[in-house]
């Protein structure tokens, strides 16, 4: 693609694994410099072999301040922070009579709250510099609950009800966020509910995938990279017009009018 980010910064938040780190390889492929966070340096390692020159930071949203050290870290590398990914945070899943009040906080702490830290880091620093642009890797459980997993439903929804009360706040001020809500997405999280799965009904993990696979109207589920490519695309100006909005990809999945 070629989406006019050449020359841009940005800040991308959770870029070691999964989304995260495709939204980030994403946006270094159109030529924006980065600065990448994950709980620890050397989660980052995958992500800078094929991001050269990167600025590695290590952050922890669910840790007052991380977020505001990133941002000036970043600023100090590059001046101004045109724009930003906050791709962190997943849930315990299970039935719900099984999830004590330790999983409900845990989801709402650093799904919700950690995208509440970075945002107050964030958005004084693009006010101050006129624009800037922010988009939220979310989940499309938000908008359509699964009952087995309503801890990341809840934290979910409450991210989108922020996102887009938020978006007609800083508008005016020439910053757009919006919010991106993949559906099954080829992580290391679809592994790991794959596994679960499987051991937990005594079938081979291949025929639990399948059946999985079968549901999808694509006969398929994305590729991390593809959500980084709508990431990337979301970011540019060529999105301008979307305020608050909130994309879901899910090939179709979700039905809904």
């Amino acid at each position: 693609m070629n989406l006019g980010l050449e020359g841009r910064t940005g800040l991308v938040f959770g870029a070691s694994r999964g989304i995260g780190a495709a939204s980030a390889r994403a946006l270094h492929g159109e030529g924006v410099s980065l600065a990448l966070t994950a709980r620890s340096r050397a989660a980052l390692d995958d992500s800078l072999s094929v991001i050269p020159g990167a600025l590695p930071l290590t952050v922890d949203l669910t840790c007052a301040g991380d977020a505001e050290a990133a941002v000036e870290a970043t600023l100090s590398r590059y001046g101004r922070i045109d724009l930003a990914v906050i791709s962190a945070g997943a849930a315990q899943g299970g039935a719900f009579t099984d999830l004590g009040d330790d999983v409900w906080a845990s989801a709402l702490e650093l799904k919700f709250m950690g995208m509440i830290r970075a945002l107050r880091a964030l958005v004084p620093a693009m006010r101050k510099a006129g624009s800037g642009r922010i988009l939220v890797i979310v989940g499309n459980n938000g908008v359509q609950a699964n009952k087995a997993m309503l801890p990341g439903s809840a934290a979910n929804a409450a991210c989108l009800a922020v996102i887009r009360g938020l978006a007609e706040d800083i508008a005016a001020d020439g910053i757009r966020i919006n919010a991106l809500n993949p559906g099954p997405t080829r992580t290391d999280r679809w592994d790991g509910l794959v596994e679960r799965l499987s051991r937990g009904q005594g079938r081979p993990a291949a025929e639990v995938e399948a059946e999985l696979l079968s549901a999808q109207p694509l006969g398929r589920i994305a590729a991390a990279d593809e959500m980084g490519r709508l990431a990337a695309m979301m970011l540019s100006d060529a999105a301008d017009m979307l305020v608050g909005t909130s994309l879901t990809a899910d090939g179709g999945a979700t039905k809904r009018i």
